[in-house]
């Protein structure tokens, strides 16, 4: 009686804390599938630290928990459940934590329950986490969905809690209407989404607290294949929003867009409305080349409750490449753009940037290829009101230019790489006040090697690096290497690996050295159990120093898995 007890009291426990939202579910086969299932694990987890020298301890000496995770599969629906307990606050767990959604699928229809998120488009409903139902359906070529819930919950300003926020609850809907294919559709989604205002208090304004706000979007969404060879897309966006909906309504709205939005939301003093749009279109003509051009323009201002950020006062035009020689082993990548803000004009300063880039890999023949990246960033930014000095002048370009060839030989008993990396970034500064603070030359190499001996199991991998950042006032150089042993034991039921790191580290005209080595073991035995062990060990030495301490830390943990 007692087991039977605890074991129910185990699955309470496992629904009421951390749970994973869940993929759509095909019901189509329900008739195929086992009715109930139930399969997971439950390890045992104990850790170690210990540190000296110039930092504080990052974690407990001591700590020691229980972690569980449970599938449950009812007709072919799957619902993962996960519990985690540490008797160490610092390890990350306070609080039970409850997100629990379904999506079951029949046919052409998906139901979606619980914790959710849906897109209708990038500018309306696009991906935000709401609490509620959904439904989206598919019968032949219609495009429809539909969601309610609550899309932000109330929460208090609390005085203990340094990025406490107070906010408010968030509900809505939100729907879509459209018909076509997947390369050739039509789709019009409406958005309303708005703050209960029950919950305001004035006196937490000062705190973060963002006056009840309203929100209705409308957008359309389009995708053509005009000809076997041109693609053509669209994506479109007007967002009405009121900043305070607990004013008065405007008794006399003379703007005919405001008063088509005041059919749905609160319209007044504080209500205005933005418009985004994206489109573009590609032409392939030959498999192997294809051009294309995207635009795109999101006012100052924009913003829609069912997205979680938007990058708005921005127009951009953007000219894409990509093409393919000697029998596809060159294959290359090209870009150029141009995009600039201040759209309405209201900035004191506006800002244009240039953005460019060229990719390229080249397949030499089985064991050689190489590939090569440069991009270019240039950014400039312009007083829009006439200043005495250069303070606002911004003037600046990215270069980045990286090669990397590589060697591969592959055989019956082994397997090697070699690889080299090389990178160069510059950012110059063409504002004379500030580019002695701001030019910066940073150069990287690495050389990597990696052979695995396929019937001894062991995999041996070395590489040497070096890193330099040079600029007015600083100087670091970070030289070194690494060598890592990796090797699977009794049958493959013990896996170990070793990995060591030394470096020397130079910044300005101090100096110090870095070493870092660490071992890893698991051990499976009668098949569904497991023990891992894992022990770290850091010596971080640069006498001294004012700049980085000196330290030596040593962690570690040890586990057991049992799986069912």
């Amino acid at each position: 009686m007692k087991s039977k007890r605890r074991f129910v009291v185990f699955l309470v426990i496992l629904m009421t804390v951390l749970v994973h939202p869940l993929k759509a579910q095909d019901l189509s086969n329900a008739k195929e599938v086992d009715p109930f299932t139930m399969n997971g694990s439950i390890g045992l987890n104990t850790s170690f630290y210990n540190a000296s020298g110039g930092i504080p301890d990052r974690q407990a000496p001591l700590a020691f928990g229980l972690n569980a995770m449970a599938t449950i599969s009812a007709y072919g629906i799957n619902m993962p459940f996960s519990f985690t307990w540490y008797n160490n606050n610092k390890a990350g767990f306070r609080h039970p934590f409850n997100q629990f959604g379904i999506s079951p699928t029949y046919k052409w229809l998906t139901v979606h329950l619980g914790y959710r998120n849906m897109s209708f488009s990038e500018f309306t409903l696009n991906g935000f986490t709401f609490l509620g139902a959904g439904v989206e359906a598919r019968p032949g070529k219609f495009r429809l969905g539909a969601v309610y819930g609550k899309f932000n919950q109330n929460s208090a300003y609390d005085l203990a809690m340094a990025d406490s926020i107070p906010k408010l609850t968030r509900t809505g809907w939100a729907t879509k209407l459209g018909y076509g294919t997947d390369d050739r559709f039509v789709d019009v989604s409406l958005l309303r989404i708005g703050d209960n205002p029950k919950n305001y208090v004035d006196s937490l304004a000062h705190y973060g607290q963002a006056t009840p706000a309203q929100n209705l979007a409308i957008g359309l969404t389009s995708s053509f294949k005009i000809t076997p060879k041109l693609f053509f897309n669209f994506d479109g966006s007007m967002s009405f929003f009121t900043n305070n909906r607990l004013l008065e309504e405007s008794d006399s709205i003379a703007n005919g867009k405001l008063r088509f939005a005041s059919n749905f939301i609160t319209v007044n003093n504080t209500s205005e409305y933005h418009k985004a749009l994206k489109t573009g279109f590609s032409y392939r003509f030959t498999p192997t080349l294809v051009s294309g051009f995207e635009y795109r323009r999101v006012d100052p201002g924009f913003q829609s409750m069912g997205s979680y950020f938007f990058n708005n006062d921005l127009e951009m035009y953007t000219f894409n490449q990509t093409a393919s020689f000697l029998q596809n082993k060159i294959n290359t990548r090209g870009s150029i753009g141009f995009q600039r803000d201040n759209l309405n004009g209201m900035k004191a300063k506006s800002a244009k940037r240039t953005i460019g880039s060229l990719s390229g890999n080249y397949a030499i023949n089985q064991a050689w290829a190489v590939d090569a990246l440069y991009s270019n960033f240039s950014t400039n930014q312009k007083a829009i009101r006439s200043v005495t000095n250069d303070s606002l002048k911004i003037s600046q370009v990215n270069h980045n230019l990286s090669l990397m060839p590589r060697f591969t030989k592959l055989s019956e008993t082994s397997s090697q790489m070699v690889m080299l990396n090389l990178n160069w970034m510059k950012l110059n500064d063409k504002n004379k006040l500030t580019k002695d603070q701001s030019n910066t030359d940073t150069f990287m190499a690495m050389l990597m090697y990696n052979v695995g001996l396929l019937k001894s199991k062991l995999n041996i991998s070395a590489g040497l690096n070096s890193t330099k950042m040079v600029n007015m006032n600083y100087n670091n150089q970070l030289r070194g290497g690494n060598l890592n042993l990796a090797k699977s034991l009794l049958q493959d039921k013990l896996s170990m690996s070793w990995n060591n790191a030394f470096m020397f580290n130079k910044i300005n005209s101090e100096n110090g050295t870095i070493f870092n080595t660490g071992i890893n073991a698991n051990y499976s035995f009668k098949s569904q159990q497991a023990v891992t062990i894992n022990i770290n060990f850091i010596n971080n030495s640069f006498g001294d120093s004012v700049i980085v301490p000196s330290f030596k830390e040593i962690r570690g943990d040890i586990g057991y898995v049992y799986s069912f």
